[in-house]
């Protein structure tokens, strides 16, 4: 009887949602496939070396409108100093992102989670959600949701791990 229990507990745990990714976590090791055409999957594990924030967004996520916009001009800002946003779309169409993305175009690289097994690795409980990765590939931030001091906070977080 008490092994049976066990077994059940066993069985729950492993249906269990996989813990949200927290400061001072390792970022998963994943490789998505590009959003565009002709592009190269992009893994997060040969980013190492650079600052990395991973957006998570979808276009009919109100919030990801003004996301997308301020992090690709934080991504253009300071891109030449070893920064790079990787928005990851959780559009269960391509043709859902297209049309967000002819409204709001953005110069970063996407790539699609239409599965969602980027979004359960990092156990994402929001839209959008952001995970700001140091060079080591460790997390260091992570931001639920956008509003516009958050643009500000993110800046001053970006260059913090940039600074020699």
């Amino acid at each position: 009887m008490r092994l049976t229990r066990v077994a059940a507990l066993a069985a729950c745990l492993a249906l269990a949602p996989a813990a949200a990714v927290e400061p001072g976590s390792a970022a998963p090791s994943l490789s998505l496939v590009s959003l565009r055409a002709g592009e190269p999957a992009i893994a997060l594990q040969q980013l190492r070396g650079r600052v990395v924030y991973v957006d998570f967004w979808a276009s009919w996520c109100v919030p990801c409108r003004a996301s997308m916009p301020a992090l690709d001009s934080l991504s253009r800002r300071f891109g030449p100093q070893g920064f790079v946003v990787v928005g990851v779309n959780k559009d269960a169409s391509r043709e859902e992102a297209e049309r967000f993305l002819r409204r709001v175009p953005v110069s970063f690289p996407l790539v699609s989670d239409a599965e969602d097994a980027a979004a359960r690795a990092f156990g994402v409980k929001a839209m959008p959600s952001g995970y700001l990765l140091d060079r080591a590939g460790v997390v260091r931030h992570v931001h639920r949701g956008f509003t516009p001091q958050t643009a500000a906070v993110i800046e001053r977080e970006v260059a913090a791990l940039l600074a020699p």
